[in-house]
């Protein structure tokens, strides 16, 4: 469904109206937001802003569903796309924490499959190379999704995937499959070059159902969603409540006429990259979690250590951005410089929907948002957003 609109603002906001100074931050955001959402033109924008463990100010403005005039709310469950990727890593580093592989071991030693890019058919593909997107996997290109020559490509469907993560995985890897297709493979040698890669982390889902014999989705749920009380939060829509789910929405802008595409919830084989539902308190449970080594409400996630060695820099330079200067990489989460400051940073596209989150240990501070409507224009509000949040918090 194709709309046209006029902007009406509806927002919300959730905090402690007890606290002077928490007031006065309230005021001022609502202030800035009204602004931003009726500016940038989008449809939906949320926010919430973490401190020492707790979500202090919390903001929802706009629309979950546009043509039904359905405001959104602070308790919606949204998309975070490639966001999840951060959660993916999470659950391969539990089993870590067992002891159960090695940062640099051949990920062909734990599953049934043989990954090997064909240009460098001798060299291991590791975990490490996984996590740091130079493993040569090359599905993602500047400008969009690599698209092969001759094979289909995978494709998402309205609700959850159509295949299993353990067959995906085989037609996509294995010479011959459904999916297969040499051009995934970079011609540089595995281990030397950043290439962002959606591939890599549903690799990385293979990986934990081999090795913890569980299915993806479920392990994070029994080791990460439930003990961390992140009870509004799936890989899968049946294990969320569909009608909190928000929708989508791609621009479809012509002159002066502001037109989004309407696009409903659906998934993806891959789903270890960009699949995950949650909401702002749900995945500000998860970042307190990095925020405090590993720890949130008593429930130690990662061993702190382990924590330590995901944020710790891995040596890998020229990373690409369309924001703040990217300093390197740790295990999935980017190290951005701000205004001088370090803070780590993982954020998700998926053309109908934008989320974005970075935290510093060392202040014990967060802040996390997403909105919908996209434009490429108004994509770089999100660095003005940035800005305005850190230094609310700061």
């Amino acid at each position: 469904m194709v709309v046209a609109i006029s902007f009406l603002l509806a927002y919300t906001t959730s905090l402690s109206q007890n606290d002077p100074q928490l007031k006065s931050l309230d005021e001022d955001l609502n202030s800035y937001f009204k602004e931003v959402i009726e500016t940038q033109k989008y449809v939906a924008l949320g926010a919430c802003i973490i401190k020492n463990d707790e979500v202090i100010w919390k903001g929802s403005y706009g629309y979950s569903d546009l043509e039904n005039k359905k405001l959104l709310k602070a308790d919606d469950i949204i998309q975070i796309a490639s966001l999840s990727k951060t959660v993916t890593a999470a659950a391969l580093m539990t089993l870590y924490d067992k002891g159960l592989f090695k940062l640099d071991d051949d990920i062909n030693d734990y599953i049934p499959i043989k990954v090997r890019n064909p240009n460098f058919p001798e060299k291991p593909i590791t975990f490490r190379m996984l996590l740091t997107h130079t493993s040569s996997l090359e599905d993602v290109l500047s400008n969009g999704l690599k698209v092969p020559k001759g094979v289909e490509r995978p494709h998402g469907v309205s609700g959850d995937p159509d295949i299993s993560l353990n067959d995906f995985i085989k037609e996509l890897f294995v010479p011959g499959g459904k999916y297969y297709s040499i051009e995934y493979f970079s011609t540089e040698e595995p281990g030397t070059k950043y290439s962002y890669s959606n591939f890599s982390f549903a690799l990385i889902g293979y990986l934990v159902e081999h090795i913890s014999k569980k299915d993806f989705s479920e392990y994070c749920k029994e080791n990460i969603f439930i003990p961390l009380g992140m009870k509004d939060t799936g890989w899968m829509l049946r294990d969320v409540d569909t009608n909190r789910v928000i929708f989508g929405y791609g621009s479809l802008t012509n002159d002066n006429i502001i037109a989004y595409k309407k696009v409903k919830p659906f998934g993806v084989p891959d789903y270890p990259s960009g699949n995950l539902r949650t909401t702002l308190d749900d995945f500000a449970k998860f970042l307190s979690a990095f925020m405090n080594k590993g720890i949130y409400n008593n429930y130690q996630l990662l061993k702190p250590e382990t924590v330590e060695l995901m944020l710790a820099p891995q040596g890998i330079k020229n990373i690409p951005s369309r924001s703040f200067p990217i300093l390197d990489i740790g295990l999935t989460w980017l190290l951005n410089d701000i205004e001088g400051t370090t803070l780590y940073n993982m954020n998700g596209f998926s053309g109908s929907g934008f989320t974005n989150a970075y935290f510093s240990p060392k202040e014990k501070i967060g802040i996390l948002y997403f909105f919908t409507g996209l434009t490429m224009k108004n994509m770089m509000g999100m660095l003005d957003i940035t800005l305005k949040l850190y230094h609310s918090v700061k």
